[in-house]
């Protein structure tokens, strides 16, 4: 029988050595592979089990889909007697395809495991045939950009298929080969059984809750965060995805779930203005595997930033027979509002005041200033405030008023 691996050109370059003179090619599926053949069973796969294990011989059985798949995968006896190279394939199962024409990349090199100049493993690895998973290797989260699994049936959903064939210099790769399966959840993997072949049974999404811990200080002009927490109604599994913190129709911000089910969203210093405001928590689910949810709605109130000090310059100074101008700048942080609203500039001369109202635009106004008695007076803006910022009071500045 031929050996098919349809390999997805995906994004995702085929990682085949030549090593020993061997390597596997693409074939296009034909004879009992084509067709509805999909409940029927690959005769290239044989009953020896396939077991991933770390770099002292341990066998592991989950881990992260962003770091290397374990250290080995070895088969547990022979795949093809007299082979001494192997190589680990992952493929993507399909319901409605038959087994033997699921598409797959090769996901690590081609290694020697048997004689001289055989990759060195651990002791309990003697004797079966294994490869290094680093080698030259993706990770899953490489196979799972390349071939996302869109499976509804509840034991395909998330499963990938692990294959290691074995091969030599004179006879070429084996069309036998030893096979696991890993289901990916989020940004882990673990361990799980082989598919019902067919099976198209939508899976039942499981229930899930939210729970936000809000901060107890919210105040315009400094960023803040959101703690959540996404629980499963019933399952081992964690939920994964997004989480979105709202305001009415507007997003504040968003943040994946950690593989405990947990996030901190962050919420930038503009985003919340100030005032009284309701936000929420909304957990977008996973399709067939966790259910949406929101957490409870949350009041917030929201504080006004403190500008800096009001600043007062005399751009003409005012005489006993004329009057003069100046500026009045209230000072904002970068990337903030600028300050609007009214200040009043007052000024003194002993027993004598005048006062003076500005309209403050884009963080600054003008001042028209009135004719004054000569001398030294003293002058002092205090600015009112504005939907952004609290009041504010500059330093007294002097102003010399000539005769």
């Amino acid at each position: 029988m031929k050996i098919t691996v349809k390999v997805a050109a995906v994004g995702l370059a085929l990682a085949v050595t030549t090593a020993g003179g061997v390597a596997i090619a693409a074939e296009n599926p034909s004879g009992w592979y084509a067709g509805g053949n999909a409940t029927l069973p690959d005769p290239a796969k044989t009953n020896v089990a396939l077991k991933l294990y770390n770099a002292s011989g341990v066998e592991v059985t989950s881990g992260s889909t962003t770091a290397p798949l374990a250290a080995f995968a070895a088969a547990a006896s022979d795949v093809r007697g007299g082979d001494t190279y192997a190589s680990l394939f992952v493929h993507l199962p399909q319901s409605n395809t038959a087994p033997g024409a699921w598409p797959g990349v090769q996901a690590t090199g081609t290694g020697k495991f048997s004689g001289t100049g055989a990759v060195t493993a651990p002791a309990t690895l003697s004797g079966k045939p294994y490869v290094a998973t680093t080698a030259a290797g993706y990770t899953l989260a490489d196979v799972v950009a390349g071939l996302p699994n869109n499976e509804a049936g509840e034991s395909f959903a998330g499963v990938y298929e692990l294959r290691l064939r074995t091969s030599s210099p004179t006879t070429g790769v084996s069309t036998e080969y030893a096979a696991a399966y890993v289901k990916v959840s989020g940004n882990t993997w673990t361990l799980t059984s082989s598919p019902v072949l067919g099976d198209s049974t939508l899976k039942s999404a499981v229930a899930t809750t939210v729970l936000a811990t809000w901060p107890t200080k919210v105040t315009y002009g400094t960023a803040a965060s959101v703690s959540v927490a996404v629980t499963a109604a019933s399952g081992a599994a964690k939920p994964s995805g997004t989480v979105q913190l709202v305001s009415g129709s507007t997003t504040l911000g968003t943040a994946n779930l950690t593989s405990a089910g947990t996030a901190k969203i962050t919420v930038s210093k503009t985003a919340l203005a100030p005032g009284s405001r309701a936000v929420q928590v909304k957990y977008v689910g996973v399709a067939n595997a966790f259910a949406p949810s929101q957490s409870a709605a949350k009041t917030i109130a929201v504080a006004k930033a403190a500008p800096g000090k009001p600043a007062f310059k005399v751009k003409k100074a005012p005489t006993a027979k004329k009057g003069g101008t100046a500026t009045v700048t209230v000072p904002t942080a970068s990337g903030l509002a600028k300050a609007g609203g009214t200040a009043q500039v007052v000024l003194k001369k002993g027993k004598t005041t005048k006062k003076v109202k500005v309209t403050i635009k884009a963080g600054s106004g003008k001042v028209k200033l009135p004719k004054l008695p000569k001398g030294t007076w003293s002058a002092t803006v205090t600015y009112a405030g504005d939907a952004h910022y609290t009041s504010a009071k500059s330093k007294a500045v002097k102003v010399k008023v000539k005769k």
